[in-house]
């Protein structure tokens, strides 16, 4: 869980930034200070509601390619009977030797297809309720 909220969180927050530094950006940003109050919610959105799903669902999909391999090292491990019981790195390491590195990534491909609406859309309900609800991001 750390490392898949560490890399989803990360990466949003590096697109966020970069395109709020970016003169498209600074613009978008000065229009909504402007324009304030006679915004609504969603257009006081700094990102966009494009934007903001977008970056969400790439977040979303760097977090699971990220930390995929360890969820099939997992499963895996729970299927073991406790006779032949191996470590994490041995049961790594014989998914490697019977199905190459690509063996690590089997199912990624439907895995994405679920994470990315929910990635997407979880950003933009948060982002969009901190408007709502006037919470200052610092």
């Amino acid at each position: 869980m750390a490392p898949s909220g560490a890399v989803y969180y990360g990466v949003y927050d590096m697109l966020k930034s970069a395109y709020l530094h970016s003169p498209e950006g600074r613009k978008r940003l000065q229009n909504i200070k402007q324009e304030g109050e006679e915004l609504n919610a969603l257009e006081q959105l700094e990102l966009g509601t494009k934007r903001t799903l977008l970056y969400g669902a790439i977040a979303g999909c760097c977090s699971e390619a990220a930390t995929y391999p360890f969820e099939v090292v997992r499963r895996q491990l729970q299927m073991q009977v406790r006779a032949t019981k191996m470590s994490a790195l041995a049961t790594c390491i014989k998914i490697v030797e019977q199905g190459g590195i690509s063996a690590l990534y089997a199912g990624l491909i439907p895995s994405l297809l679920q994470v990315l609406p929910s990635a997407a859309i979880s950003y933009f309900v948060y982002e969009f309720m901190k408007i709502v609800l006037k919470v200052e991001s610092t």
